[in-house]
């Protein structure tokens, strides 16, 4: 597979968690804590997704910790304050809401989840897409 074919299909499987998200959020009742581990591998998808198009020494690294990922890529990327909190944000589901009662999510975080895996699949697919 090219360069530009791992973009994409990082890219794509980013979108896929997204759409999934999305969907579920239309349920009642709704899911959230696995609409919200959903918003985390979308984020974590479309980082991984930077990691090739600014290609990076090592590859991708086999981590889920989006802060480590944004941590890898700083020197060559700019990254805002607002998209390292929105990171930081949704780390905690791509851990605890594997596993039933280690978090309770409410509609209103879950909201909130999903417009910041929106944010930063937007700024990957800026950074990536030509």
């Amino acid at each position: 597979m090219g360069h530009e074919q791992d973009i994409r299909a990082w890219l794509s499987f980013a979108d896929m968690d997204y759409d999934a998200a999305n969907i579920l959020y239309a349920h009642h009742p709704r899911p959230c804590e696995i609409i919200c581990y959903h918003c985390q591998q979308a984020a974590e998808k479309a980082i991984k997704a930077v990691y090739i198009c600014l290609d990076m020494p090592g590859g991708i690294p086999r981590k889920h910790d989006l802060s480590f990922l944004l941590n890898q890529i700083q020197n060559k990327v700019d990254i805002s304050k607002e998209l390292r909190q929105y990171a930081d944000m949704l780390n905690v589901y791509g851990i605890v809401s594997r596993y039933p009662n280690e978090i309770h999510v409410d509609d209103e975080r879950t909201k909130v989840a999903l417009q910041y895996a929106d944010f930063i699949l937007q700024w990957a697919k800026q950074k990536c897409i030509k």
